[in-house]
């Protein structure tokens, strides 16, 4: 009986397609805004995806086969992208502490997309620290608007982040021992 209802809707459907001179054939593709994109993003590769497609979108450039890193860095070390690689590394343990206090799961994706696009930058050649900082923010101010969060953390910059992180979680249980590290200790070892 259900099935019924349905197939008798999915007619109706079609015959309101048809009277308006409509191609039921022809599928309407949606286009999503990246803002739209951006609500979308459920990890680290949608957002380097948009960040891609962002790029792309404003200033023509695109590029492929880079591979992104996680890595414990200093905090005041976002990523890193050194000219010539085909490398992304994005500090863990900045990322870490942002999904500690992130308020939403759109607040971290800013973060990243963030990072992400500013060392995307790089590989794409640009070397000058001011022109990437320029560009990031033109990139999402134009993908995104004046009000979106990713385009006020462009703006003010990576301290504002630094400012904003009030706890660094640690990898409890995983306290390493740094070998060789303070060697006129040697000699109580024996």
């Amino acid at each position: 009986m259900i099935d019924n209802k349905n197939s008798s809707l999915d007619e109706e459907a079609s015959n309101i397609f048809l009277k308006n001179n409509i191609n039921p054939d022809i599928k309407q593709k949606v286009i999503l805004t990246p803002s739209e994109k951006f609500e979308n993003c459920k990890n680290i590769g949608d957002v380097y995806e948009l960040v891609k497609e962002t790029v792309e979108r404003v200033i023509g450039s695109r590029r492929a086969g880079l591979t992104l890193y996680l890595a414990d860095l200093p905090m005041n070390i976002g990523g890193l992208h050194q000219i010539g690689s085909n490398s992304i590394v994005m500090n863990r343990t900045l990322l870490k502490a942002i999904e500690s206090m992130a308020k939403s799961k759109n607040d971290v994706n800013s973060f990243t997309y963030f990072i992400l696009l500013h060392e995307y930058l790089h590989a794409l050649g640009y070397a000058e620290e001011e022109k990437v900082r320029e560009l990031t923010y033109y990139i999402t101010v134009s993908s995104f608007g004046k009000g979106h969060f990713t385009t006020k953390l462009s703006k003010m910059g990576f301290a504002y982040i630094l400012k904003q992180i009030s706890h660094v979680p640690g990898e409890e249980g995983k306290i390493e021992i740094v070998k060789d590290f303070d060697r006129s200790s040697m000699s109580y070892i024996g």
